[in-house]
């Protein structure tokens, strides 16, 4: 009985034990291991380029996202360049983070900065947005990987009393990727053209694997363990759980695009794949359920004990919520700046600055605060959701008619400042809170909820911002006036000058309307504080 129970050990309780056997005989990587070694191998900032890279470009299309549609005509689904890839980001996280945990952290590493690379050098090719499409969820499949097992590595590289240190290399080149994205997007759309967005990603994701392929050594953190193993531990993979989550996702971003396409909400092309949707969530869940029993081989990609602890559900709830602040504003900002003032990509880019600089800002202030003050990491949670509140509360009530609102800017600090907390928060509470078997899904299911509610908000706002700017418009345009904006920005500058103002002032409204929608999310940022609330609160060591 117990050699057959032996032999049914699930992949994470194998590679947990020996965690502890190396422990034990002192055989694991430490800090002190590289500081006697002069980190010959791999050191934090080798993973946070990678991790600042598939940030970046999250963000980078922001301000590219009116040149790239206005040249390829197809403004009415520019949502989709942002949402194909965050629906491969977000399906992808857990996924890589199983496989890693199966065939090495550094050769799903690899793997997966390998796709994300050929798929950039694809989007800059294409020539019409169908291909672009296609090419940004495959760059973002292979995002997802860079970014799981990126953070899985960072925490498996140094003791826990330096998870702060961890926190600020993990989230704040996140954070900077995000914040730098709108720049470089803005400068390349404006002095050159917006293929380089893509293209750059080429040479610097063959740079990076290079470096990783020759610095991390093999099988990492547990040199030594054999291949046959790990071989077997490959039939542990839930490919139905990756299958049903990928379709559910898909199935329920296809709807709300379809709906952002001008398309009534009643319509079958909108209301069928959002209903189909649903009942592969449900199957979904069940499945997770069914995988988490004792006598299951299957690793489920969101264990079912997530749902059974209030305090997981609490931050992967508040993740979801930061998720819908952070990109949606990322993404509506620069598109408000150009449509509604006649900004260039790059003056959107600077103007959006106050808010993407504060993000990276927010998470360094989290880690040094909850380390150096002995302030619960919670409390700083809780501020941060606070501040993400009061910024959208007067973001959203702008007035139509003075669409260079001076004030709007310092909102971006406050709003931008309170995400960069919220992010940083739940990069620094998951080690604590999820248990050490569940720590590589756990950490990627984080931000995978954030990206989860990134593509769920960007295209909830971008349907019904589009649907309300079209009838607000259908009083003073003709219906090809209006088809002609849906297509191409640009045509604003085209119409006659009395109508100009009242266009762009329409837009700042839409913009409003979405920001209502997104204070909505944010609010419950708050609330979601108190699912994680103990009466002995996490401190940091």
């Amino acid at each position: 009985m117990s050699s057959s129970k032996s032999s049914t050990k699930t992949g994470s309780n194998f590679v947990a034990e020996e965690w502890i056997n190396r422990s034990r005989e002192e055989k694991y990587i430490s800090l002190q291991d590289h500081d006697r070694d002069g980190y010959n191998y791999i050191t934090g900032w080798k993973l946070g380029l990678a991790l600042f890279l598939v940030n970046l470009e999250l963000t980078i299309i922001g301000t590219a996202l009116v040149s790239i549609t206005n040249d390829l005509n197809d403004f009415v689904r520019a949502s989709w360049v942002v949402t194909a890839y965050l629906i491969t980001y977000t399906s992808g996280l857990v996924i890589w983070a199983k496989v890693s945990d199966h065939i090495g952290r550094k050769s799903t590493y690899i793997a997966s900065l390998i796709t994300f690379s050929a798929f950039a050098g694809g989007c800059g090719a294409s020539q019409t947005m169908v291909q672009l499409i296609i090419c940004r969820a495959f760059q973002g499949l292979g995002a997802g990987g860079v970014y799981a097992v990126a953070v899985v590595m960072l925490y498996e590289l140094k003791p826990p009393n330096k998870l702060p240190q961890i926190t600020a290399v993990s989230a704040g080149a996140a954070a900077l990727g995000n914040a730098l994205g709108p720049i470089f997007g803005g400068l390349i759309s404006q002095g050159s053209t917006w293929r380089w967005v893509f293209l750059l990603n080429v040479p610097s994701g063959a740079i990076a694997a290079i470096v990783v392929f020759f610095v991390v050594p093999n099988n990492y953190p547990y040199q030594g363990l054999r291949r046959q193993k790990q071989r077997l531990n490959l039939k542990t993979i839930d490919l139905t759980g990756a299958f049903l989550m990928l379709t559910a996702l898909a199935l329920l971003i296809s709807g709300l695009e379809q709906a952002a396409s001008l398309l009534y909400w009643t319509s079958a092309t909108v209301i069928v794949p959002i209903c189909v949707s649903a009942i592969v969530w449900v199957a979904f869940f069940i499945s997770q359920w069914y995988f988490t029993r004792p006598q299951s081989l299957v690793e489920p990609v969101f264990p079912w004990r997530f749902c059974q602890n209030r305090e997981i559900i609490g931050l992967l709830v508040n993740s979801f919520m930061t998720g819908s602040v952070s990109i949606t504003c990322i993404i509506q900002l620069p598109i408000r700046y150009q449509t509604s003032v006649g900004d260039s990509p790059l003056e959107a880019g600077v103007k959006l600055l106050p808010f993407v600089l504060c993000g990276p800002l927010g998470v360094t202030l989290t880690a040094m605060i909850s380390k150096n003050r002995r302030i619960p990491p919670l409390y700083v949670g809780l501020a941060g959701s606070i501040f993400q509140m009061l910024g959208l509360i007067f973001i959203s009530e702008g007035p139509p008619n003075n669409p260079n609102w001076t004030p709007l800017y310092g909102l971006e600090v406050l709003t931008g400042m309170g995400m960069g907390i919220s992010i940083g928060i739940v990069t620094l509470l998951t080690p604590y809170i999820a248990e050490k078997r569940d720590l590589a899904v756990a950490s990627a299911a984080g931000t995978q909820f954030r990206f989860l509610g990134s593509s769920f908000v960007v295209s909830i706002t971008t349907a019904v911002g589009n649907g309300w700017i079209k009838d607000q418009l259908s009083s003073s345009l003709t219906s090809s006036q209006i088809d002609r904006i849906f297509e191409s920005t640009a045509s604003i500058n085209d119409l006659p000058e009395q109508l100009q103002p009242t266009v762009r002032s329409t837009f700042v409204r839409g913009f409003n309307l979405q920001m209502h929608i997104v204070l909505g999310f944010a609010v419950a940022s708050v609330f979601s504080i108190a699912l994680m609330w103990r009466r002995k609160q996490i401190r940091v060591d």
